[in-house]
């Protein structure tokens, strides 16, 4: 049976896309407002407002509808649905941030939702630069919080990099501790350069690095090793959840992530190059930003080789 999805679809399919406000263009009736993509609409449909269907057409060769954007506009006290036809997640954005000015406000709706959308998820370690808002990864962190932790504890703590000199102090020391490591394993020293070289690059590239921590003064205390270590591990979990939560709230806004272990082997190293409280232990960096080039998805392991069942 064809659901909302489809339908659209067939309507997109069965019309013809006018483009009467190309890409550079000023809104007619809010001339500051500059169109950041080829906007129109679909010929001989009819929307609320009584013309045709709005489009918006991003650069992708193929026109796939993979998101909508609803829209209230109190001026015209009207809400609407706007398609959004090839469009990459950098675009998807940009729409955003016209459509939520002036008397209008809009959220994206994506086509892939559930388990499909959780699928849909990639590690991305090239990114545009595309700059990313503070407002929008405050949104993001406000959503990862929603993880669950033990006691309700929340232990996880966030440092946020942004500034170019702060991601170079923080990848030159990170990089730094990663070569003594590799020279200890005994690697030659041109493949040592090249690994350390490409970790800095990765970070100081980034257009947001996340450092993800543990707060250790959020935890119980108590009088045995055995039971400290299992208070010590449920808040490696916590912070390990909230990151995960962290990069699924990434990808619902259209961002893209990687999760990069190297504070694990040198702690005090990240703590040191942000200053940061000393109950603060670096867990992993997050990486964050559009993506440049999103790549393929990884065969998973069958269900039957990582399960068992008592059903």
């Amino acid at each position: 049976m064809l659901d909302f999805w489809d339908y659209l679809d067939r309507l997109i399919a069965e019309s013809r896309i006018v483009i009467d406000r190309p890409r550079g263009s000023a809104h007619p009736h809010y001339p500051e407002l500059i169109y950041p993509l080829d906007y129109g609409y679909l010929d001989q449909t009819h929307a609320i407002d009584g013309a045709g269907v709005d489009v918006w057409l991003g650069s992708q060769s193929e026109r796939t509808l993979e998101a909508v954007a609803l829209t209230v506009d109190l001026h015209k006290r009207d809400v609407e649905v706007k398609l959004l036809l090839g469009c990459n997640a950098a675009e998807k954005q940009m729409v955003l941030d016209f459509l939520n000015g002036s008397s209008m406000r809009a959220e994206i709706v994506y086509r892939d939702a559930g388990l499909a959308w959780l699928k849909s998820r990639r590690s991305v370690r090239r990114f545009s630069s595309q700059e990313v808002s503070r407002h929008l990864i405050e949104q993001i962190l406000a959503a990862a919080t929603w993880a669950p932790s033990a006691h309700n504890r929340q232990p996880w703590r966030f440092a946020v990099i942004a500034m170019a000199q702060h991601k170079t102090r923080l990848a030159q020391a990170l990089g730094e501790a990663f070569q003594r490591d590799l020279a200890l394993d005994g690697l030659p020293e041109h493949e040592i350069v090249a690994q350390v070289e490409r970790s800095r690059q990765r970070i100081q590239q980034a257009p947001v690095v996340i450092l993800l921590c543990l707060d250790r003064s959020a935890g119980d205390v108590y009088p045995d090793e055995k039971r400290q270590q299992a208070e010590y591990l449920m808040g490696v979990q916590s912070a390990a959840l909230a990151g995960g939560y962290l990069l699924l709230a990434a990808h619902a806004v259209g961002l893209a992530g990687v999760w990069m272990c190297a504070p694990l082997f040198a702690p005090a190293t990240a703590q040191q190059a942000l200053d940061l409280p000393l109950t603060w232990e670096p867990q992993a960096l997050i990486l964050l930003g559009y993506p440049a080039q999103v790549p393929p998805a990884r065969e998973r392991r069958p269900i039957e080789e990582i399960a068992r069942f008592w059903y």
